[in-house]
Parts: C-alpha cells; sequence; structure tokens
C-alpha cells in the first residue's frame, strides 16, 4: 500500500505528478488493499477496520471524481477538495474515449 496509515493525503502526495489515468489505477489498487484489511478482521483491530473502510470509502470518491467528473453530494469532503486541488481544472477531463458526461 502507498498509504500504510490510510491518509488520503498521503495517497494524493505520492500520486501527484503522475498522469491521471495512472492514478486512477493506483487509487483502484490502493482502495483494494485497504478493503482487504477492512473484510480480513482476524488478522486486523478494530482501528484498523475501520481505518481501511474509510480510506478505501474516499479513494472510490477520488475514483469517481477522475473518471465521471462528477459532483459530490458533500462538496466539502476531505477527497473531492484533494480531487480539486490536485486535478480538477477545465483541462483535467480524460480522453474523449473514457471521459463520459452525465
Amino acid at each position: 500500500m502507498i498509504s500504510e496509515n490510510c491518509d488520503i493525503d498521503e495517497f494524493v502526495e505520492a500520486a501527484r505528478n503522475k498522469d491521471i489515468l495512472e492514478v486512477i489505477a493506483l487509487a483502484i489498487d490502493e482502495a483494494t488493499a485497504a478493503e482487504r484489511i477492512f473484510y480480513h478482521t482476524h488478522r486486523h483491530t478494530e482501528k484498523d477496520r475501520l481505518c481501511g473502510e474509510q480510506y478505501s470509502r474516499q479513494l472510490k470518491q477520488l475514483i469517481n471524481y477522475l473518471r465521471f467528473e462528477i459532483k459530490p453530494r458533500r462538496p466539502k469532503s476531505r477527497a473531492y477538495q484533494l480531487y480539486m486541488a490536485n486535478w480538477g481544472g477545465e483541462d483535467s477531463c480524460l480522453p474523449p474515449s473514457v471521459c463520459m458526461p452525465l
């Protein structure tokens, strides 16, 4: 995992200068690893499980912002703030074959 502490800020810092498609792939891998922490309850503490659940949720939100440029229900969420600060400019859309308007 990129962030052993389940910190979305740490993940974004590591992914900041990468291509958007690469960031999406990294976020998918990271969310999968975080969910494994959450679902493998016999190996980790309750804190680890909660960390994995929240972190994977934030990563999935970030993936949705990157893929679909959706408008969030909670525009004050940390994942949305990080998306806007790093990839949310007007030219942030993926290639037309990948970017799907809603």
